[in-house]
């Protein structure tokens, strides 16, 4: 932590996806943690239409709360200074005349969905070599992609439903086809995901074949990509996270999640109805840990240090499982690599409080970071002046 002491750590959130209220949420508790151990932190938020503000009004919740963004207009929006931005990100403010700049040491992704736990914020630190927390580009890119998931989980041999893709192409062109797929292919009931999106945004439980077109259509409105699966029964829905500082893998206890008012953890049950998992009153629908016997809790946990390790994961991954009650099977489900509020109520009963679960988030960026200077970027060669110049010509007219 001594490196980061005197340096800024930028954590971003909002986005250009439709997590973007829930992505405001995980940004401003992150920045209220953060400051709690001392650390310096500027906010850095980005509108649903690109725009990047970074301003202290932003670095509380109530900011948000009421209409806000009619107080953005009063805010100046910002942009990245490509000349100054090496080893760090320079934020230039819009105004006119204005030099004010920021300098972000640390970039801390706060983001949920597209745009931002896909990948993207993650190659933009890494094309300006800036250390920053959680999963790198690869392991963000698989995990956010439920199809890509599901394949590496049969990579793996670790079992997940029976799954198809599909992309809108194929439902525009030949819905009746995808259709006959999915029948031949699943057994009712079954899930009608977007690939990449989540918060359960734009899923829906599936019943019989009346309902799938609306399904599909549904699913393909948020995404090109989706995903349907085979449902499991009886469920019990469980959790285990997964976090380092780049040397010790601390594996977290199973919980589950109980909610018995629906059969889908949708968007409305996870942030909006008492109790909802990610806003704060979690406790009374947790069990941790959880009602499962130690067999299955010690499969879930090699599953998910083993999931981890071949992802090349870091910082933290939260892995959700299925688990049949009646017949004793369990599937592995999704790979969070930034999920929800960190799951801190989930670590605080494992016995890793938030200050110290993102401090070995934010080691662990560091190491990354080391280890990435060490590596040879340049190569000399010849190659250039040995290049035909004729032959070149030739192939870019042909």
């Amino acid at each position: 932590m001594k490196n980061l002491q005197n340096k800024t750590i930028g954590v971003f959130f909002g986005g250009q996806n439709p997590e973007h209220e829930i992505s405001i949420i995980t940004g401003e508790f992150i920045i209220a943690e953060l400051r709690k151990m001392d650390l310096k932190v500027v906010a850095v938020y980005v509108d649903k239409t690109g725009v990047w503000y970074s301003n202290e009004k932003i670095s509380e919740l109530k900011f948000f709360q009421k209409d806000y963004t009619k107080k953005l207009r009063g805010l100046s929006s910002c942009c990245l200074d490509l000349t100054s931005s090496k080893n760090k990100l320079v934020l230039q403010h819009n105004k006119f005349l204005s030099k004010k700049k920021i300098d972000i040491d640390f970039v801390f992704p706060a983001f949920h969905g597209l745009y931002g736990e896909d990948g993207t914020i993650q190659g933009l630190a890494e094309f300006f070599r800036v250390p920053y927390a959680g999963c790198g580009i690869y392991a963000s890119s698989v995990s956010i992609d439920k199809g890509l998931t599901k394949k590496f989980l049969n990579s793996l041999n670790i079992p997940t439903t029976n799954f198809i893709t599909s992309n809108k192409h194929e439902f525009v062109n030949d819905e009746k086809d995808l259709i006959s797929k999915i029948k031949t292919t699943l057994t009712f009931p079954i899930f009608v995901k977007p690939a990449k999106t989540g918060s359960s945004i734009g899923i829906t439980k599936v019943k019989n074949d009346v309902d799938l077109k609306d399904a599909l259509a549904l699913a393909f409105h948020y995404d090109t990509q989706i995903v349907v699966e085979n449902s499991v029964e009886n469920i019990a829905d469980l959790t285990c996270a997964v976090l380092s500082d780049g040397s010790e893998v601390v594996i977290s206890e199973v919980q589950e999640s109980v909610f018995e008012s629906s059969d889908l953890f949708d968007y409305s049950v996870k942030y909006l109805e008492d109790g909802g998992a990610q806003t704060g009153n979690a406790e009374s629908n947790l069990i941790i840990p959880a009602n499962i016997s130690n067999k299955q809790t010690e499969q879930i946990k090699e599953y998910s240090r083993r999931i981890f390790k071949e992802i090349e994961a870091s910082g933290t991954i939260r892995v959700d499982f299925l688990l049949n009650k009646k017949t004793g099977e369990l599937f592995a489900n999704e790979i969070n690599t930034l999920p929800g509020t960190l799951y801190h109520h989930l670590w605080k009963k494992t016995g890793y409080p938030i200050n110290e679960v993102l401090e070995k988030m934010l080691m662990h960026g560091y190491v990354k970071w080391k280890e990435s200077q060490e590596i040879q970027n340049d190569f000399k060669t010849d190659v250039l002046n040995n290049a035909n110049q004729l032959k070149l010509q030739y192939q870019s007219e042909s």
